[in-house]
């Protein structure tokens, strides 16, 4: 290793630094330097001609933000979508400042591929043309942390050959870095890998909530549980660390994942086992006010708490139902929206019964549901669903909130004969 002190090297063709084998001079890298700026001075000249068939610029603004889709630059770093005029001339600073400081033509030793470095760079001899090493900048309580990126990042300040990265997953393989630093970093991923997986079989398994139930085939409010997909899927492993700074593991849980598809709106989605299941949210909520809920249900509809009551007993007794059910005829004050009604029970593939959750906007004007304009509409909307139900003799069942609990609610359910 060359003292990195104050004192010059005597950088010649043919010399080798490391892994490095200077090429020439430092003449090319002015060329290449200069070649970038020009593309980038072509780049901006052509991004302002773009702008201004879509936007008038004022020629005293400097910090215009314009879409990308107006023009894409190619020598320009871009993140996002959107970039400011001025980080064409910011690029064209950095590359002026790059330019006074001499760099040599190199040649990696080990992957063959060609470099431009400077003097400082090549003082430190490196092993590989090109590295990443991780060094967080993200806030930390740790004075030590702190301290060791700090360090670090001063120990690499002016090495080229070393690229700071602030992910440790981003440590990895890539076409930039030297293909001797890939391979051997390959390796080193693959053991890991392989201990990883020895320590991950070792975890003990738990099965999730509801993991020896079948779900398969159920109607669950709108979604239909068409199958499970897999009956192994597992959590990812949780580490935590003991008072003596030991790294242990919580068990692993084993779920089982159904594909289910609303038949209201079509879409699918994925549910785990754990999240079947009508909840109160406390110990204390069996009352319906304390409010039921569940995870598993569709967006395209908003279920109230009295509703996931009724789900939950139609559920638990095996009752075949549909939600949200609409039939011909029955319409809102426009004549052309169809009128939901709140449950639809079936035997032998017909509708035997309706079942209605009535809240207190169908007794009276609430201002939270549209006052008295909103009650006329929904006494108007209820009798003809009544009128429905009635010409056609099917039972309507309308349960008011003031009987919204759970026992009472089932209790109607049961002396209506539905189950």
């Amino acid at each position: 290793m060359l003292d990195t002190s104050d004192e010059r090297l005597d950088v010649v063709e043919g010399a080798k630094y490391g892994c490095l084998q200077v090429l020439d001079d430092g003449a090319e890298f002015l060329q290449v330097v200069q070649e970038r700026i020009s593309n980038i001075k072509e780049e901006k000249e052509e991004f302002l001609r773009g702008v201004k068939k879509v936007t008038k610029i004022e020629e005293t603004e400097k910090q215009i933000i314009e879409p990308r889709d107006v023009y894409k630059p190619v020598d320009l770093a871009v993140c996002g979508n959107l970039f400011k005029l001025d980080s064409y001339d910011q690029s064209i600073k950095e590359l002026l400042r790059k330019k006074e400081i001499k760099h040599y033509k190199c040649r990696c030793r080990k992957c063959g591929k060609i470099r431009y470095y400077s003097e400082e760079t090549l003082q430190t001899e490196p092993k590989v043309c090109c590295k990443p090493v991780y060094c967080s900048s993200r806030f930390t309580y740790s004075i030590k942390a702190n301290n060791a990126n700090y360090n670090k990042r001063k120990k690499y300040e002016n090495n080229e050959a070393v690229c700071l990265v602030n992910d440790k997953e981003d440590v990895i393989p890539a076409d930039e870095y030297c293909s001797a630093w890939n391979d051997k970093r390959e390796k080193e991923l693959f053991k890991q890998a392989e201990k990883d997986a020895q320590i991950i079989a070792a975890i003990p398994r738990k099965n999730a909530i509801n993991y020896d139930k079948d779900y398969t085939g159920l109607i669950y409010e709108s979604l239909e549980v068409l199958e499970c997909v897999n009956d192994k899927l597992e959590s990812i492993p949780i580490p935590y660390y003991t008072q003596r700074h030991q790294k242990k593991y919580y068990d692993i849980i084993v779920y089982k994942e159904y594909r289910c598809r609303c038949y209201l709106c079509g879409k699918e989605k994925m549910v785990t086992c754990d999240k079947f299941g009508i909840f109160p949210p406390t110990g204390y909520g069996y009352r319906a006010y304390d409010g039921y809920w569940s995870a598993v249900s569709c967006e395209c509809h908003k279920i109230s708490s009295f509703q996931w009551i009724v789900n939950d007993i139609l559920i638990k007794n095996g009752i075949n139902y549909r939600v949200e059910v609409t039939v011909d005829g029955v319409y809102g004050i426009d004549n052309e929206t169809l009128l939901r009604y709140d449950f639809a029970v079936y035997k032998q593939g017909k509708i035997v019964a309706f079942i209605e959750c009535q809240g207190e906007q169908h007794y009276k004007p609430v201002t939270e549901f549209g006052g008295e304009r909103r009650f006329a509409i929904q006494q108007r909307n209820d009798e003809e669903k009544r009128k429905y139900a009635k010409e056609h003799e099917i039972k309507l069942i309308e349960i008011s909130y003031k009987n919204k609990k759970y026992e009472i609610v089932e209790s109607i359910l049961r002396n209506n004969h539905i189950i």
